[in-house]
């Protein structure tokens, strides 16, 4: 299989001028074509700044990230930019635009990349409709629930038609009553065969959707394989 994205020994370091704290050791992983890659662990084991890197979120003190085989570390701002339309992300925390429509939030990415607003709206009902939320687009986020706000953010992460789809805790911000409509929704795009990288604390799910499985603990992974292989 063809990989999307591959690291090789990314490290990450943070300081805060006085001390430094290793947040990735080490780190090496390919995600290939089709791909549910699953990332497990405690909180501060270094899973999301790990997935912050695939698309330089987060910028890696050394390391090789490849995208499609380009080496990501020698890219200028505009060509990381460019790469990172074909990398979608959906955060934790939903970030949408408060002052604009459900339909305006989606529109958003395709504006900036010079899209008409004809052909804008036209693909974002596209999305809309995918993830179940098109009946909301004329809402606000404030009039929205935390299941439809990340809804909105997983179709705004989709109309940019990505190769790659990250997700950073997309259920944890949610009351557990949400959590099933979002995970249903991320099933529904694995059943499509959309390559996704997903940081989650919900372990069955992670069991059940994805194709493998890492385990982080303390910046290092420490397992990786099948959810078989993980989990049992």
């Amino acid at each position: 299989m063809k990989p999307v994205i591959r690291l090789e020994h990314i490290e990450k370091v943070f300081t805060d001028g006085k001390e430094d704290f290793e947040a990735l050791r080490d780190v090496s992983l390919e995600v290939n074509e089709g791909d549910i890659f699953g990332i497990i662990g405690l909180s501060g084991a270094g899973k999301s700044t790990l997935v912050r890197c695939l698309n330089l979120l987060e910028r890696p003190t050394s390391g090789k990230v490849y995208v499609n085989d380009k080496d990501m570390m020698t890219l200028s701002e505009p060509e990381i930019r460019r790469c990172r339309q074909k990398i979608g992300m959906v955060f934790q925390h939903f970030n949408l635009l408060m002052q604009r429509t459900v339909l305006g939030n989606v529109c958003f990415p395709l504006e900036i990349v010079g899209m008409n607003r004809k052909d804008a709206k036209k693909r974002a009902m596209e999305v809309l409709r995918l993830v179940g939320i098109a009946d909301k687009a004329n809402a606000y986020p404030s009039q929205l629930s935390g299941g439809q706000k990340q809804r909105v953010a997983i179709a705004r992460a989709l109309c940019m038609k990505p190769e790659l789809l990250l997700f950073d805790e997309p259920t944890s911000a949610l009351d557990p009553e949400m959590v099933g409509e979002v995970l249903e929704v991320i099933k529904s795009l694995a059943e499509d065969g959309m390559t996704m990288v997903i940081v989650t604390h919900e372990m069955m799910f992670a069991k059940e959707i994805s194709s493998r499985v890492v385990f982080m603990d303390s910046g290092v992974i420490v397992e990786e394989g099948t959810p078989g292989e993980v989990f049992n």
